[in-house]
């Protein structure tokens, strides 16, 4: 769920492609990607969020009827905000 939040944010933020969201998600400062639920190693900072190949990969696996569906989906799609 974390990878959908932080591609979410990156997609409200105006990115269009998934190599902007992979940059953006990259250029996250790590307190924004550890309140999006992503565990940042102090050793290693860099290397804590997902990849661009990752997101795209989760994102071909995402069921997208599944996800409409959700609650917070549903109301966003409905008011278009």
């Amino acid at each position: 769920m974390t990878v959908l939040a932080l591609t979410a944010c990156a997609a409200l933020a105006g990115t269009r492609s998934l190599p902007a969201v992979g940059e953006r998600v990259a250029d996250a400062p790590p307190a924004q990607l550890e309140r999006l639920g992503t565990v940042v190693d102090p050793l290693h900072p860099k290397r804590s969020w997902p990849a661009e190949s990752t997101i795209r990969r989760l994102l071909a696996r995402v069921d997208t009827d599944a996800l409409v569906k959700l609650p917070l989906v549903t109301g966003h799609l409905e008011t278009g905000t």
